[in-house]
């Protein structure tokens, strides 16, 4: 019996520790010129077309209650340079201003248009920094010519 309550425990914080790992769940929906949506997944390439213009819509859910950051804190690191809407030299264009709608309680939603602007492998960090385990990944985008 007591073989079994060590057991029991040590799965217990294992469990626990792996929820405090992932803090926050993200998706990622990227729409291309044709209107058709696809899943992206960090770690993953996403193919664009140079010159063409695309949503990525990012869907920010809390898995843990009462989240201090706010979804604005969430930050976007294109070629590890702040994604900004006034920086008109990096790789993928933002095309406006970044804002966040809440479509529930925990649940976030941003709609994030840009231009492919460069050919060539570009990769996005997207990060939250919180002591409950934040969350930390990679988009990888190609950008080639038509």
């Amino acid at each position: 019996m007591r073989w079994f309550r060590i057991v029991f425990t040590c799965a217990a914080l294992l469990i626990g520790s792996m929820a405090a790992a992932t803090a926050c769940e993200f998706a990622f929906f990227l729409t291309g010129p044709d209107g058709v949506e696809r899943t992206i997944i960090p770690g993953r390439s996403a193919d664009l077309s140079l010159g063409d213009t695309y949503t990525l819509t990012v869907r920010f859910t809390e898995d843990h209650g009462q989240c201090k950051l706010e979804p604005e804190d969430t930050v976007f690191l294109l070629e590890e340079e702040k994604w900004k809407s006034s920086k008109d030299t990096l790789p993928l264009l933002l095309l406006s201003v970044i804002s966040w709608e809440q479509e529930s309680s925990r649940v976030n939603i941003a709609e994030i248009s840009f231009e492919a602007a460069k050919e060539g492998r570009w990769e996005m960090e997207v990060i939250r920094d919180c002591s409950k385990g934040g969350y930390d990944e990679v988009l990888s985008f190609v950008v080639k010519k038509s």
